[in-house]
């Protein structure tokens, strides 16, 4: 009897993990789904690409953290001019998920200014906050609530910190497997 509620039991949390990591690839396939995260999400990819494995591979700068800090301020600005569009254009009226998304917003827009504000500061913690991995993922996880494609909940947003330790480490084995930039050889 104590087995098979066991195992009933694990078989259920198992269930209940998969499905929580379904939502969250579902959120990387968010753009498919509104095609007009597009002009935000495929900057926010390149610059990902090219600042992790050209400019990143072994860790930020304070100048390469400074500049990071710039890509959140920018996402936040269409973020705000997305939900503002809708406002004006009476898709959407203005309730408390709406106000939530201009927080958000808001947050995600002072993050990139204490970014760049501890970089130019010199503050040893942009060494982690200005990764362009960090920056990265909360605009790819943020910009599908945003747009409406994904719900602003606890599901979801515990499903993106339940997994951002795979999407980080995912990258970092990705990152040590792939051949160095002739750069980092040559300095």
């Amino acid at each position: 009897m104590i087995v098979i509620s066991f195992w009933s039991i694990l078989l259920s949390l198992l269930s209940s993990f998969w499905g929580i990591f379904v939502h969250w690839l579902s959120i990387f396939a968010a753009p498919f789904h509104e095609p007009e995260m597009f002009w935000i999400i495929i900057p926010v990819w390149v610059n990902w690409f090219f600042t992790e494995f050209f400019m990143e591979k072994h860790g930020t700068s304070f100048g390469n953290a400074v500049g990071n800090g710039v890509i959140p301020i920018l996402a936040s600005l269409d973020w705000a001019r997305y939900l503002y569009r809708l406002l004006n254009e009476g898709i959407i009226r203005f309730t408390f998920g709406v106000f939530l998304k201009f927080t958000l917003t808001s947050l995600v827009f002072g993050y990139g200014i204490f970014v760049i504000a501890a970089g130019i500061r010199i503050k040893r913690i942009v060494f982690y906050i200005g990764r362009i991995r960090w920056i990265t993922y909360v605009l790819l996880m943020f910009t599908p609530i945003i747009y409406n494609v994904q719900k602003l909940n606890f599901y979801t947003l515990f499903a993106i910190v339940l997994f951002f330790p795979l999407y980080y480490w995912v990258i970092e084995i990705f990152d040590r497997i792939t051949p160095e930039p002739r750069v980092y050889s040559e300095s």
